[in-house]
C-alpha cells in the first residue's frame, strides 16, 4: 500500500521539475521511451481508461471464476475534491479487464487503502476501505462491504462495523486473538502532513460483526502512522503489528507484540528504523534466516533500504544506487524464480518503478532495467499472475500528480515453479478436546499480509480402539504467511499425526508431517463379526514406511476355509457387523486358513506414499457355522509418518 505524502522535512526540497512532472502527467505525456528488453512491460489496452485518483489496489478473485479481478480505492487528495467513486475492474481470464463498478454496490466516498479477506469465513472475499479524511474535520468510518460469492456487494458498514470516525491511510487485516477469524488494525490521523493518533484495532466475532478493542487490547500510543503491518516478528507463532509513517526523531517505526491472546506491548526494536518520511515497509525473509524481514521506503532521506530482523535486534542498510527518488511503495518478490525475495518500488519520482534482484543472503543488485520506465506518479503497487501464464505481473496506482492512468505491467519471464517454503512449524501438544497447530510459510509474492496466492490444506489420523478419523481440510491464513489449523480430537486418542501441504497458484506445493501426542504406526481399530471360534484376530509387523514389507497374521478363524485380505482406504463403523468395516476395498488378497485357522500374507507398503497415507485392513473368511455364514476380523489402521 502507498500513499501520496510530502517529502521528509530534512531532504532538501524537489526541484522546479517537479511542478513540470505534474503539468505533463496532468496531459499523459510523462512517459520514457520503452526498453524492448525489459520483462516487465506496461499493456495499454489491459485496462479501461481512468481519470481518478488512486492510492491504493487489491488484487482478488472476487466472482468466483478463477482469475484475479482488480480493486482500486480513490481518493481525492484528503476529501477536497469531494467524494469519488470506487473501481472494480473483472479479469476476463487472460488479463483483459472491464469496468464492474456498479457491482459494488456502494455510493461514492474517498478512501485511502482496500483490502479483499474472506471476513465472514464464507469462502468469498470481501472488502474493506480505509476512508480518506482530513483529521480530525473531515473524518468518516471505515465501509465494509460483504461479497455475495458472486461479486456482487452491499454496503453494510453501520451495521458491522463500530460506531469510530477516523482519516485512515491503512488498513490490514490478520488474526490477532487466534480464534480463526479476521481482525482488522487501522491506522488514523491522516493528513498531508499527517498526525499522531491512536491506531484501532477492530475485533471479528466469526461473521463479520466487529467490536472496537483498541482500548482494551492496543497499547497506548499515538503515532504518526502512515502503514500498518500484521505478522509474526518474533517467530512466537502470533500475529504482531508493524507501523511506519512521519514518526519523529526516536520513534521512526513501532512494533507492538502480541502476548498470544491478542493483546499488545510496545516493542522498542523499530524505534530506529526509518525516517520522517517511511512511507511503508512491507515483511519477508531476505536472507534466508526464517525471520521476517523488512523492505523499507526512505529508509534514510529518500533512500530506501531495508532491515535485518534478528528477532532482538535490527540491523539496517540501504539499496544500492541508483537510489534516492520519492518513493512510495514496496513489495516483495520472486521475478526471477530462483527461490528468493526480490523488491519491486513503486515510485513517485521521474525514474519510474524500480526492482532491485536479491542474491539469496539478502544482498541487493539493481535491475530496474527489467520495469519499463514510464515517469508517473505510482501511489501503489499490487503484484499477482493477471493473465493465467504462471509468473506474476504489476499493477501501478496513480494519484498526485494529475495523470491518473493506472497500469497493468504484463511479465514475460520464467513461470513459478517454486513450492511455498515453510519457514517453520511447531509440535503442539495433544489436547483432548482440540489441538491448534500453526505454521508459517513464504511463497513468491510477499505484499500486504504475504502469501495471499497460498492455500493451506491438512490430513490427518487419529486413532482409539473405539474410534478413529482420517480427516482433511483447509487451513485458515492469519496474516503474514502465519497458518492455523484447528483439530477436533477423537474420543480415547492420545495423539494425531498431522500433515501439512501448502500449495500456490501455480500447483508447486511443499508438504510437513509431524506427531502431537503419542500415535502408534499399527492401531487395533476394534472386533467386527465372530465367527464359530469366537472372533478371529489380526495382527500386524512392520514398519509403514515407502517400499517396506508389513505382514498381516490372522488367528482364530475357521480352519480350513478361504478368505481374503481386504485393504482399502476407508474404515467405517457398522451396527449390523458389530463393529469395523473396510468398505470398497482397493486391493485383496486370497488365502485359505490351516487346520489351526491361521493365514498370513506380506505386502509392501505404496513406494511412492506420501507422510499422512492412511491403510485400512481386514479379515474376511467363509464360516459356515457363523450368523451370517462368515466372520470378520478387527480392523486395523496403518499410518506412514
Amino acid at each position: 500500500m502507498a500513499l501520496s505524502r510530502p517529502p521528509p522535512a530534512l531532504t532538501p526540497p524537489r526541484p522546479p521539475m517537479d511542478m513540470l512532472r505534474f503539468a505533463l502527467g496532468g496531459l499523459g505525456l510523462l512517459s520514457l521511451t520503452p526498453t524492448i528488453s525489459a520483462q516487465f512491460s506496461y499493456d495499454a489496452s489491459a485496462l479501461p481508461a481512468q481519470s481518478l485518483w488512486t492510492d491504493g489496489i487489491a488484487l482478488a478473485d472476487v466472482d468466483g471464476d478463477g482469475d484475479l479481478d482488480i480493486l482500486f480505492a480513490n481518493g481525492s487528495g484528503y476529501g477536497a475534491g469531494g467524494a469519488l467513486a470506487q473501481h472494480l475492474f473483472l479479469n476476463d481470464g487472460t488479463g483483459n479487464f472491464s469496468a464492474a463498478h456498479g457491482q459494488l454496490n456502494v455510493g461514492n466516498f474517498n478512501a485511502k487503502m482496500v483490502i479483499a479477506e474472506d471476513f465472514d469465513n464464507d469462502g468469498d472475499p470481501d472488502l474493506m476501505y480505509a476512508p480518506e479524511g482530513a483529521w480530525p474535520t473531515t473524518t468518516q468510518r471505515g465501509r465494509l462491504l460483504i461479497n455475495d460469492g458472486t461479486g456482487n456487494f452491499s454496503d453494510e458498514s453501520a451495521a458491522r462495523l463500530p460506531d469510530v470516525t477516523m482519516a485512515s491511510f491503512c488498513v490490514c487485516a490478520g488474526d490477532v486473538d487466534d480464534d480463526g477469524d479476521l481482525d482488522v488494525v487501522f491506522t488514523d490521523g491522516g493528513t498531508f502532513s499527517g498526525v499522531a493518533s491512536q491506531a484501532h484495532l477492530f475485533l471479528n466475532d466469526g461473521d463479520a460483526f466487529f467490536s472496537d478493542g483498541t482500548e482494551t487490547n492496543l497499547p497506548d500510543d499515538l503515532y504518526n502512522a502512515q502503514d500498518v503491518t500484521i505478522f509474526d516478528w518474533d517467530g512466537d507463532f502470533d500475529v504482531d503489528i508493524a507501523l511506519s509513517g512521519k514518526g519523529q526523531s526516536g520513534k521512526r517505526s513501532r512494533l507492538w507484540l502480541n502476548d498470544g491472546t491478542g493483546n499488545f506491548a510496545i516493542s522498542t526494536l523499530l524505534d530506529g528504523v526509518g525516517s520522517n518520511g517511511t512511507y511503508e515497509i512491507e515483511w519477508g525473509d531476505l536472507d534466508n534466516d526464517l525471520s521476517l524481514d523488512g523492505m523499507i521506503v526512505s529508509l534514510s532521506g529518500f533512500n530506501d533500504g531495508y532491515a535485518t530482523n534478528s528477532i532482538s535486534s535490527v540491523a539496517t542498510a540501504s539499496f544500492a544506487a541508483p537510489n534516492g527518488d520519492d518513493d512510495n511503495e514496496m513489495a516483495g518478490l520472486d521475478y526471477d524464480d530462483d527461490g528468493d525475495l526480490d523488491v519491486v518500488i513503486g515510485s513517485l519520482g521521474f525514474g519510474g518503478e524500480k526492482l532491485y534482484r536479491n542474491d539469496g543472503a539478502g544482498s541487493f543488485v539493481n535491475v530496474s532495467s527489467d520495469v519499463q520506465s514510464i515517469g508517473d506518479s505510482t501511489l501503489d503497487i499490487a503484484v499477482g499472475d493477471l493473465d493465467g501464464d504462471g509468473d506474476y505481473d504489476l499493477v501501478s496506482g496513480q494519484g498526485e500528480s494529475g495523470g491518473f492512468t493506472n497500469r497493468v505491467y504484463d511479465n514475460t519471464g520464467v513461470a513459478d515453479t517454486r513450492a511455498p517454503r515453510i519457514l517453520d512449524w511447531v509440535r503442539p501438544a495433544f489436547d483432548p478436546t482440540q489441538t491448534l497447530f500453526h505454521a508459517r510459510t513464504q511463497d513468491a509474492v510477499c505484499d500486504d499480509g504475504g502469501d495471499g496466492y497460498v492455500v493451506a490444506t491438512h490430513v490427518s489420523w487419529q486413532a482409539s480402539s473405539t474410534a478413529s478419523s482420517h480427516a482433511s481440510g483447509e487451513a485458515f491464513h492469519q496474516g503474514g504467511g502465519l497458518w492455523r489449523a484447528a483439530l477436533p480430537s477423537v474420543p480415547g486418542a492420545t495423539g494425531a499425526v498431522f500433515c501439512w501441504s501448502f500449495t500456490d497458484a501455480q500447483g508447486n506445493a511443499s508438504t510437513q508431517a509431524l506427531t502431537s501426542g503419542t500415535v502408534a504406526d499399527i492401531t487395533d481399530l476394534g472386533q467386527a463379526l465372530a465367527g464359530t471360534p469366537g472372533l478371529a484376530l489380526l495382527g500386524a509387523s512392520g514398519t509403514p514406511t515407502p517400499g517396506s514389507p508389513i505382514t498381516f497374521s490372522l488367528s482364530n478363524a475357521e480352519p480350513n476355509r478361504a478368505g481374503v485380505f481386504l485393504i482399502g482406504t476407508r474404515s467405517i463403523y457398522v451396527d449390523f457387523v458389530g463393529g469395523t468395516l473396510v468398505p470398497l476395498p482397493r486391493f485383496v488378497i486370497g488365502y485359505v486358513t490351516d487346520g489351526g485357522g491361521n493365514a498370513a500374507t506380506t505386502v509392501n507398503w505404496p513406494a511412492s506414499a506420501p507422510d499422512c497415507t492412511v491403510g485400512f485392513v481386514q479379515c474376511l473368511s467363509v464360516d459356515p457355522g457363523a450368523v451370517m455364514g462368515f466372520s470378520l476380523s478387527n480392523g486395523l489402521g496403518i499410518v506412514q509418518r
